[in-house]
Formats: C-alpha cells, sequence, structure tokens
C-alpha cells in the first residue's frame, strides 16, 4: 500500500511541475511590437538551383507560438527590390512556417515573411510584416565538403611526414 501510495505521489508532482516543451527555430531574430520573428534558412547560404527551405517562426512576447495565423512570405531582389516569388496568404495551425525555394540567379535577395493574427487588435487586419536579406550563391564545393574531403586528409598527410621525419631526426 505505501509503494502504490508513494508512486501516486511521484505522479502527482511530476505533473504538477511538468512544463511542456516547445521546439522553434533558431536563427536570426527581430523583434516587432512585442513579437519575435525569426528567420533559418536552410543550407544557411542558399545555393542557386537547388532547393533552399526557408523557416520562419513567429513567437509571441512569451517566446510561445501563435496559432492559426494566416502567412505570406514574399522574396525580392535586393538591388531592384521587385518581387520575384510571392505566396499567397495560407492558414498555418501554429506560427512555425516552412516554404521552399529555388533561387534561379546568385545575387542578394529580401524575404519577407508578412502575418495576420487573429485575436490582435492591429495585426489581424494589416499584417506583421519582418524582412531578412538572404544571399544566393553559385554552385561550387560547399565548405564542409571541402573541409571533410581534401583538408583534412591533407593536414593528415602533412602531420604523418612531419612525425616521420622528425622521427627520423631530419627536422
Amino acid at each position: 500500500m505505501s509503494l502504490h501510495f508513494l508512486a501516486v505521489v511521484m505522479l502527482f508532482f511530476t505533473g504538477m511541475f511538468f512544463v511542456p516543451a516547445y521546439a522553434h527555430f533558431f536563427g536570426t531574430t527581430k523583434e516587432v511590437d512585442g513579437y519575435q520573428i525569426i528567420f533559418q534558412p536552410y543550407p544557411a547560404s542558399p545555393i542557386t538551383g537547388t532547393n533552399s527551405t526557408l523557416n520562419f517562426s513567429v513567437l509571441a512576447s512569451d517566446g510561445n507560438n501563435i496559432y492559426n495565423v494566416y502567412t505570406s512570405v514574399v522574396i525580392a531582389d535586393k538591388q531592384t527590390g521587385n518581387p520575384i516569388h510571392q505566396e499567397p496568404y495560407r492558414l498555418y495551425e501554429i506560427s512555425d512556417i516552412t516554404t521552399r525555394y529555388v533561387f534561379d540567379t546568385p545575387g542578394s535577395y529580401v524575404v519577407t515573411v508578412q502575418t495576420r493574427i487573429p485575436g490582435d487588435a492591429k495585426y489581424a487586419s494589416q499584417p506583421l510584416v519582418a524582412s531578412f536579406d538572404v544571399s544566393a550563391f553559385p554552385p561550387g564545393i560547399p565548405l564542409d565538403e571541402l573541409l571533410l574531403y581534401y583538408v583534412t586528409p591533407a593536414a593528415a598527410v602533412i602531420a604523418g611526414i612531419a612525425v616521420y621525419l622528425h622521427s627520423r631526426n631530419k627536422i
């Protein structure tokens, strides 16, 4: 009986102190009127001609998601300001927004997220707007591949030669 009672008490206290965890994107953050807007592209530096994932998270002032938001994403050329892609407003159940885009040419772009927040006096009718700069690069050897396949083996060979020459008292 006492073991059963102890288990119930532990379960009760565990339930009292349990705080749900919410995962959010980590990246460039902007604050607009108490809302946090986070932008994280993947890859971090988009490569032209390949799929890029643009991740946004619009958070309330307490850092929690906002529910049932309407969001649009606009991509514009940074030099001219002309939009090159626009997604229409769409309902998202939570305010973590992910969209894919293929950048056709290398250059600098401005990615703008526009979010309408039901229940907010200001942003229910006009969108909460946040813009982020992103640069797309031509395809080439990615830095992580360059380091893993070329620099690391070359450094290992050079270190091996140095150890060999040192053991022969030639260095």
